[in-house]
């Protein structure tokens, strides 16, 4: 590797070195004090690398567009059912991402009703409506009504996600008739699942337990039956992250 591109890779990994008096100062400044304390046999710089990568990675109009036909399409055959709402699109738009791998931009978020992203909905919302494809209504029974143009996304939902359509249905049809405290049950449960998987690299009931209780206290609504149920279902139906 050529001398300029070794240095613009080191700098973008955060390892570049000093190159001038005053760089030096700044770092000296910088580092007066610091006492490492890391177990150097735990750090991976694998990890290290991705993070930086995933940080530094542009989010394009064509990431945010995705997401919004994803939800379209979520949307488009599940809004006759009343247990549609925000919170069950939201938890259906990560079970897809995460069960798929696919690439749209979210930032879910740990909150009280699991994994959950505050400005997805408003941006979803917002681009449901300037596309006339559904208008959401928080009072009514049914949550989302189709507009003039409901049905006009397929066209780019089949061009996005033309590999992973079969399991978006998968979805979409398992989690048809449930109601939004099971889903969330689901979406919680599949989130801890993933911590426990990145902890131990295996899957442990135990833990996935205490986690999802460790979760927030707005858990405790769930019982033990419920939890140990849910993975069952997930298991059964293979919703659930890889080893």
């Amino acid at each position: 590797m050529e001398t300029d591109n070794m240095d613009s890779f080191l700098n973008s990994t955060g390892f570049g070195f000093p190159e001038s008096s005053e760089d030096i100062e700044s770092f000296n400044q910088f580092s007066e004090g610091y006492e490492f304390k890391a177990d150097v046999n735990k750090i991976d710089p694998s990890e290290i690398l991705n993070s930086v990568r995933k940080q530094s990675q542009t989010i394009s109009g064509v990431d945010y567009h995705k997401r919004t036909v994803l939800a379209a399409e979520i949307v488009f055959q599940l809004h006759s059912e009343w247990s549609l709402g925000h919170l069950k699109l939201q938890k259906l738009i990560y079970l897809c991402q995460q069960t798929t791998g696919m690439a749209i931009h979210t930032n879910f978020l740990r909150q009280a009703m699991g994994p959950y992203d505050p400005r997805l909905m408003r941006s979803i919302d917002s681009q449901f409506v300037k596309n006339k494809w559904f208008k959401y209504n928080k009072s009514a029974n049914q949550k989302y009504i189709a507009l003039e143009n409901a049905g006009d996304h397929k066209e780019w939902f089949e061009r996005y996600f033309r590999n992973e359509i079969d399991d978006i249905n998968l979805i979409i049809d398992l989690f048809r008739k449930m109601k939004t405290r099971q889903v969330e049950l689901i979406g919680t449960v599949y989130a801890c699942w993933v911590k426990v998987l990145e902890e131990k690299n295996q899957f442990d009931e135990k833990e996935v337990i205490s986690k999802f209780y460790n979760w927030s206290e707005e858990k405790e609504k769930f019982n033990i039956e419920e939890i140990k149920n849910a993975i069952s279902w997930m298991l059964e139906y293979k919703i659930y992250p890889i080893e």
